[in-house]
């Protein structure tokens, strides 16, 4: 990986324990030093190396420290220092946000650490010239623009030189000898924290907790002591297992799916049910396999249930050897070490990266209703007569809306991560996304929430176009739709939509393309399906047209459209 580092102090040090905290994570990594407090001039200038037209960094890694940031003039005024940091402040943060709206890499970026001594006494955290307000200040603007970026990632420095006492972060002779901000041992933890924010970047969290019961989700063993003596409630230890389902809770609103795999007799499910403890309940798990087969046969037959890859979970048992067991027959799965005292797992579970989200979405926080409501579905077609009841009998309704700063995060989330259902692969981030909104004349960007009888799917597909007024013509960019409502006519019938929507903006020729991938197979033949016509090859893609009043109009019969907004059936009025 190509890294560029940049620090108002000096970096060398730093430089030196990022190699290696990356390379015992798998990478071999490149690292551009920046000159002595050059952070400003390198986010501005363009991406290539020394602002070249060569390849840009993977990442860019900024280093923060308070001793250079929050510097002050004590002959001036409190409120004049304080001033004066603001003006420095604003300097880099509109510098990050350049960087960041130019598409840039990810641009990791720490916050400040805690004091190590007030310069206002017991009004720090209140003074305009105490050290504690300024970092407040300092890392609530900081977070104010991660919050509006998703390029720009914070790293916390004081989760990241947790286990170093205070007073042993700073070697004040290394700073006062060639200003170098952290002592070795601190400069080891805080590169060991950018690795493993870098980490979570490149292989995502995972989406699935695969949970043991026994002594995992409850103290005890259900079979031999029975329901109402397992351990689970608010005594002593009983209150460490509800903290730990308490978590397990926390996850399931960032969007992880709760499952069971339990060597167990299956009636051991009622334990959510019966015992008064228990925080968690039979519907908080979206699939279980409580049998007496083996756990990594149990979890391949999950994740063809969910339909997720092995690397999507994450198995949790507080059995060493079925842990083993699981590392060496499904290398696929994260195993972690689960902590053998119940009152150290629910602040190891927080620490643990690979439940840590990058991007948080409404329809993370409804995903394990989602995934039932799609098992639902599922019991519906499996009961139909035929494909038509199943269809007839979701009570579909997709609602169309172009894409707003408010789900800007959701379509940038499914250009990243879907992999089946898209035509191009084209990954767009949420600044070439944010730049796109911008031009209303140039770019459609349109999504499509869906609903059936059995709740809300939540944006399930979205379509990226780029106009040409003067052409009469557009070019769909990307296509993507959720695997989980592949085939029940939503995507023809958002693409009729999208075509109505584009005629009524005058586009009368539209240009599409099939980008094949090691993934995307099940799409190949997508534009002839919903009436295109093919267009030649450009290299590895197959081109497709469709032209108003030459090809058919693509519409689901089992589909009730509508804008947000209006009455399903609006624009065109029946189902689409």
């Amino acid at each position: 990986m190509r890294l560029r580092l940049l620090g108002f102090s000096t970096v060398q040090m730093l430089a030196r324990d990022l190699t290696t905290a990356l390379a015992a994570r798998g990478w071999a990594p490149d690292i551009e030093q920046a000159g002595f407090g050059e952070v400003i001039r390198p986010l501005l200038q363009p991406s290539g190396a020394d602002g070249g037209a060569g390849p840009g960094p993977d990442a860019v890694v900024v280093a923060l420290d308070g001793e250079s940031l929050l510097a002050r003039d004590w002959r001036r005024s409190a409120e004049e220092g304080f001033s004066l940091i603001e003006e420095r402040l604003s300097s880099l943060l509109a510098a990050l946000e350049s960087w960041a709206d130019r598409g840039g890499a990810p641009v990791l970026v720490n916050t400040l650490a805690s004091p190590l001594a007030p310069s206002a006494g017991l009004l720090d955290r209140v003074h305009a010239g105490g050290e504690a307000h300024a970092i407040a200040h300092v890392n609530a603007r900081l977070a104010d623009l991660a919050r509006s970026h998703g390029q720009v990632v914070l790293v916390d420095t004081d989760r990241a030189l947790a286990e170093i006492a205070p007073m042993a972060r700073l070697d004040p002779k290394l700073w006062f000898y060639g200003r170098i901000a952290w002592s070795a041992p601190a400069s080891q933890a805080l590169a060991e924290g950018f690795a493993e924010a870098w980490e979570v970047l490149k292989a995502g969290p995972a989406k699935v907790l695969a949970l043991d019961l026994d002594n995992t989700l409850w103290g005890g063993t259900v079979g031999e002591d029975g329901i109402s003596a397992l351990a689970c409630g608010d005594d002593f230890p009983g209150n460490a297992f509800k903290a730990f389902q308490a978590e397990c809770l926390r996850l399931r609103g960032q969007g992880f799916l709760l499952t069971i795999l339990s060597k167990n007799e299956p009636e051991a499910i009622r334990a959510f049910a019966e015992h008064p403890g228990m925080l968690l309940r039979e519907e908080d798990f979206v699939a279980w396999r409580i049998d007496w087969s083996p756990k990594p046969d149990n979890i391949r037959a999950l994740a063809g249930e969910l339909d997720l890859g092995l690397d999507s979970f994450v198995f949790l048992d507080d059995s060493p050897h079925e842990r083993e067991a699981m590392r060496r027959l499904c290398p696929e799965v994260r195993v972690p070490e689960l902590p053998e005292d119940p009152a150290r797992r629910p602040l190891w579970l927080r620490t643990l990266a690979a439940t840590w989200p990058v991007r948080l979405t409404a329809e993370d926080a409804g995903r394990s209703d989602m995934v039932r409501a799609e098992h639902a579905a599922r019991r519906l077609k499996a009961e139909a007569v035929s494909y038509e009841d199943y269809l007839a009998g979701l009570e579909q309704r997709l609602a169309l809306a172009p894409m707003t700063a408010a789900t800007l995060p959701r379509i940038a989330q499914m250009h990243a991560r879907t992999n089946q259902f898209n035509l191009t692969t084209r990954r767009l981030g949420e600044a070439e996304l944010t730049a796109m909104m911008g031009q209303g004349e140039r770019y459609a960007v349109l999504h499509g929430r869906l609903a059936d009888k059995f709740g809300d799917h939540g944006i399930v597909i979205c379509a990226v176009a780029e106009m040409d007024a003067a052409a009469l013509s557009a070019r769909i960019e990307s296509l993507l739709m959720s695997c989980r409502v592949i085939g029940r006519e939503v995507e023809e019938a958002f693409v009729g939509a999208l075509l109505r929507h584009l005629a009524g903006r005058g586009i009368a020729s539209i240009h599409a393309a099939y980008i094949p991938t090691a993934k995307n197979a099940i799409v190949r033949d997508f534009w002839a399906r919903v009436g295109f016509s093919p267009a030649g090859r450009d290299g590895e893609a197959t081109l497709w047209h469709w032209r108003e009043g030459e090809n058919a109009l693509p519409g689901g019969l089992h589909v009730q459209v509508a804008w947000s907004g209006e009455a399903p059936g609006a624009e065109g009025g029946e189902a689409a």
